[in-house]
């Protein structure tokens, strides 16, 4: 195995780490970035610009200098990362409103068809909001979830559930727990056989894996900013929709959403376009926050990231295996890179303490998803690969020596 300072020399990326905002303790391993990004060292700036100056000095008069359009400015500026064309991608709500929305628009589309497909695996808030959506679509619709839990082909087992009945297929494009990722192409064109619209939530993929929402035929997707993007903690979450789609309308109109909002006329017609899926105020201070990470993104070039991305996953499940795995750690993720995020699931029976005291002793951070798995997060931009050898390095010291034991009866608040 090359050594992990060879690959740091020779990472092309490697640059990217120090436009970040890091811990004053250097030691500090954070692999977590599939939850929370972390804070490019440009927020500051934008701070500066748009609370002190903007919002400070130019009060009001803010919207007319870029606070209007600054839902659609960055929205199309992660439209460019989606392969999206301009005006297609637009700042809206958090992820649970955004894939509300869209999935009510998709059913009231299609009132002579049922059934919303979705999987087991999916984001829990997803399948809640997915339920909410039929209620307020109509009685007949319902959620159909389908078990790929401990399917060895989730495609397959999906895709038989698939027939004429079919309104919605729904699914997060790189599972929150395993780290699987669908087939965009794949499952977009067995909903187009039988008329069936598809809503993906990108929440976990975008920014560190590869989408072309065009040439993957993509209708419908959501997502949110805070994790590969690097936008914030609460940061905004995103609504695309092809150009195309013109039928499909906002269920929760509001003034933003309208094509003359300072007319303050309560039947003003929707906006054109993807303006039409906005309902209130933009969130002003905390959109602007998310640019400085994918400008970072786009600069850095979606190839490179997710060569890197692939590049630490990889060399992690195989330390995983030849060090770990003796100690009771077993890979839960897929290893074909081409069905995997870039979160790494490990299994652990004491998941959970072992998440704690790499927390609170061995100054490593991933995160812990019930009832037994440990995520670990590659952000290509920030994470190295002496990260990946350090991290297994301080596992191993923390089995050895009876860390697991320390934390066993622990339970955080946010897991």
């Amino acid at each position: 195995m090359t050594p992990a300072n060879d690959l740091d020399s020779m990472d092309s990326l490697a640059d990217f780490r120090n436009r970040f905002v890091h811990s004053p303790h250097d030691d500090l391993i954070y692999l977590d970035g599939n939850s929370l990004g972390r804070q490019p060292a440009a927020v500051g700036q934008v701070i500066e610009q748009v609370v002190n100056r903007e919002w400070g000095e130019r009060l009001i008069r803010g919207w007319n200098e870029g606070w209007l359009d600054i839902s659609g400015s960055v929205g199309d500026l992660i439209g460019e990362l989606l392969g999206a064309r301009s005006g297609e991608v637009i700042l809206a709500e958090n992820t649970s409103a955004c894939l509300y929305k869209a999935a009510v628009a998709a059913l009231r589309s299609q009132p002579e068809k049922s059934n919303v497909l979705t999987d087991s695996e999916n984001f829990p808030s997803d399948i809640q909001i997915l339920r909410s959506a039929c209620d307020s679509a109509g009685f007949h619709h319902k959620v159909t979830v389908v078990d790929t839990s401990s399917a060895s082909d989730p495609t397959g087992a999906l895709l038989a559930a698939v027939d004429d009945s079919t309104a919605l297929i729904s699914l997060s494009h790189v599972s929150y727990k395993a780290g699987w990722r669908w087939n965009l192409k794949e499952i977009n064109e067995a909903a187009a056989k039988v008329d069936a619209l598809t809503l993906w939530d990108f929440s976990h993929s975008v920014g560190a894996v590869p989408i072309d929402v065009q040439s993957d035929g993509v209708t419908l997707a959501v997502g949110c900013t805070y994790k590969y993007l690097n936008g914030g903690p609460g940061a905004p979450a995103f609504i695309y929709l092809r150009s195309d789609q013109d039928h499909l309308a906002n269920p929760i109109t509001g003034w933003f959403g309208t094509a003359e909002p300072f007319s303050f006329d309560a039947s003003s017609p929707p906006a054109s376009g993807i303006q039409r899926f906005l309902t209130g105020t933009p969130h002003v201070v905390s959109a602007a926050l998310i640019r400085p990470g994918v400008e970072m993104l786009l600069e850095a070039g979606m190839d490179r990231v997710y060569e890197k991305s692939v590049g630490l996953s990889q060399r992690f499940i195989e330390l995983c295996d030849q060090r770990l795995s003796p100690l009771g750690f077993e890979v839960r993720s897929p290893r074909d890179p081409q069905r995997r995020g870039s979160h790494v699931a490990v299994f652990h029976p004491d998941a959970q303490a072992v998440g704690l005291a790499l927390i609170n002793e061995k100054s490593v951070i991933p995160d812990f998803r019930p009832p037994d798995l440990l995520r670990f997060g590659f952000a290509p931009l920030y994470t190295s690969f002496t990260d990946v050898d350090s991290t297994v390095d301080r596992i191993v010291e923390l089995v050895e020596d009876g860390g697991v034991d320390r934390w066993r009866n622990e339970t955080p608040l946010v897991p």
